[in-house]
């Protein structure tokens, strides 16, 4: 029987990875050069760097949970530029759907700030995140690392994030099927 799903799974894999690279993505990066000179948000120090940071940290911290699609409208601005590297948006209701899809998929969230800087209007939020992600009927623990860019206006809503993450580690090598062909197609080297 397992046999016999492998041989299933192959014939599927090829035709769609076939069709998959007939497909060209184009690159985010003049988007994020564009929002990135063209979105001000308001002069930051120290504390107000921080300040980003706790709320936003705190806010995913209750992903998976009832409160988080509150908890993350009320941490963002209508219009806004959103890259968290695996999608972009400009607008609040199209970001809190995705959210909402996130929502129903992870469980046991933990968020956790290690440290924050600035740069004029820009906060740099380094933090870190574990969780359960639900797919394909199973459950696996992941976790990751990063630093959010962001902006925020007058009223403390962020306006401008890019999320600078290695979606490799931190999703695609922990997913059934697709793990084992990303480490194939681009293996991670490591030296002694």
């Amino acid at each position: 029987m397992k046999h016999t799903k492998k041989i299933v799974l192959a014939a599927l894999t090829i035709p769609v990875l076939w069709l998959s690279g007939c497909k060209s993505i184009p690159s985010y990066s003049s988007d994020y050069q564009q929002a990135r000179t063209t979105i001000q948000g308001v002069m930051l120090d120290d504390q107000k760097a921080f300040d980003i940071g706790a709320r936003f940290t705190t806010t995913f911290d209750t992903l998976g949970t009832p409160n988080f699609v509150e908890n993350a409208t009320n941490l963002y601005e209508e219009k806004l530029f959103i890259n968290d590297t695996l999608s972009q948006f400009s607008s609040r209701e199209n970001l809190v759907e995705h959210f909402k899809g996130m929502n129903n998929r992870v469980s046991n969230v933990t968020v956790t700030l290690l440290n924050t800087s600035y740069y004029q209007d820009s906060a740099y939020v380094h933090w870190s995140m574990a969780y359960d992600f639900k797919i394909f009927g199973t459950t696996r623990t992941m976790a990751s690392h990063g630093i959010s860019e962001m902006k925020i206006n007058e009223n403390n809503k962020i306006i401008f994030q890019q999320d600078f993450w290695d979606p490799a580690d931190g999703l695609y090598r922990s997913l059934p099927y697709v793990g084992g062909t990303y480490s194939w197609l681009l293996p991670f080297k490591k030296s002694p």
